[in-house]
């Protein structure tokens, strides 16, 4: 299976069409909000199997009659007819009510699970979060600068900004498919981030090595082109390969109706689809560009 596309030719249209899907997706989590978990939000989460078969409506109406309002009603596959109440920071009293009155209303109901995060937890955890991303980005741009330091540094710069671009785009995926943004959406973040940097060294790593071929500055363009559908078969035969195990994943995550694995395969697919393009159509072309736009600077 042999490659022969110019990636650079087409770099506009690519760059474009990336750009508009990601800030439309961006867009639209921010209008319709997005949809933070009790990870980092905070607030009082109780889970308990009702035993019996149960209206949603019903539950939201007894807990509104301690709380004052709405719940957000969550069934879940941890039990028999099993349901997760989340609503905001609520007392130790006001949270033994509610147990209370689901207990008069389905009496076999078996013990209820009672998890309080405080707001300021949900803040330092989305702090530290941050910080975590903003590390793991810093030491990445060090990696690749001193390894493809022949490249110059536009090379780092052009990995850190597809990296950018692989973070905005799952913040897109998020605010259009409404997953929770709670501590497994920051572990798919990672994963995803390490994932495409590791497909865009080995793209660098060809461009690198023909590179040294090259005797004209003319001739960086079809070496970047050659690099790319060099490396496009081994990045396609290991993306496939990635998938086909977290689509195991997936699919017994939709057969046994598990909440936490979807939430986490769901976005992994969708993201490692997405990596795979960055690193191939992204990376590469902006190091192309930005280079270029460098020493026309310096020739100025």
């Amino acid at each position: 299976m042999n490659f022969n596309f110019d990636y650079i030719k087409h770099k506009n249209i690519i760059f474009a069409i990336s750009f508009l899907v990601v800030i439309a997706g961006l867009v639209y989590g921010l209008v319709t909000h997005y949809k933070f978990d009790i990870d980092f939000k905070g607030g009082t989460r109780i889970q308990v199997d009702l035993n019996e078969e149960y209206v949603t409506s019903d539950v939201s109406d007894i807990v509104k009659t301690v709380t004052s309002e709405a719940p957000e009603i969550q069934t879940t596959s941890s039990g028999n007819n099993s349901v997760s109440i989340t609503t905001q920071v609520i007392n130790e009293d006001e949270a033994d009510a509610i147990v209370s009155a689901l207990k008069e209303k389905y009496t076999n109901m078996g013990d209820a699970t009672i998890k309080n995060v405080q707001a300021s937890y949900g803040k330092e955890l989305l702090n530290s979060s941050i910080t975590a991303l903003v590390v793991s980005i810093v030491l990445m741009l060090i990696y690749v600068a001193v390894r493809f330091r022949t490249l110059g540094w536009t090379a780092a710069i052009s990995a850190v900004i597809a990296l950018i671009f692989d973070v905005s785009f799952l913040f897109a995926v998020y605010g259009v498919f409404k997953f929770p943004i709670n501590s497994t959406f920051v572990a798919v973040l990672l994963t995803i981030i390490g994932y495409s940097i590791n497909d865009t060294i080995i793209v660098y790593d060809r461009i690198r090595e023909n590179k040294k071929l090259v005797t004209k500055s003319s001739q960086v363009k079809d070496t970047i082109n050659e690099s790319v559908n060099q490396t496009m078969k081994r990045t396609v035969i290991t993306s496939m390969t990635t998938l086909a195990a977290i689509c195991c994943v997936l699919v017994f995550a939709l057969v046994k109706d598990q909440e936490t694995l979807k939430e986490f395969s769901i976005p992994l697919v969708i993201g490692i689809i997405e990596g795979t393009f960055s690193s191939i159509f992204i990376a590469s072309n902006l190091w192309y560009t930005i280079d270029n736009f460098v020493k026309k600077f310096k020739k100025a």
